[in-house]
């Protein structure tokens, strides 16, 4: 999968290979997002409870993204 067939597709970002390990986290991780916004937009909740629950998204997306570079950096790389 490129970035660019994310969706909604990124405007202005260069093309780049998602390896396959990562496709599962990053549409996961895409869903939470949009999830999390139309959460927020429905709650009107203030900019401190914004900020608190995104840090706690990329806080949580941070730990299994580590997790999973390091199992590809182990890897033998792709041809």
């Amino acid at each position: 999968m490129r970035i660019t067939e994310l969706h909604p597709t990124p405007t202005d970002a260069e093309p780049l290979d998602i390896p396959a390990e990562l496709l599962d986290s990053v549409r996961r991780h895409q869903s939470h997002l949009a999830s999390l916004v139309a959460s927020l937009r429905a709650a009107g909740l203030s900019e401190d409870m914004v900020d608190a629950s995104v840090r706690t998204l990329v806080d949580s997306y941070a730990e299994e993204l580590t997790v999973a570079v390091r199992g590809l950096m182990k890897a033998p790389p792709h041809a």
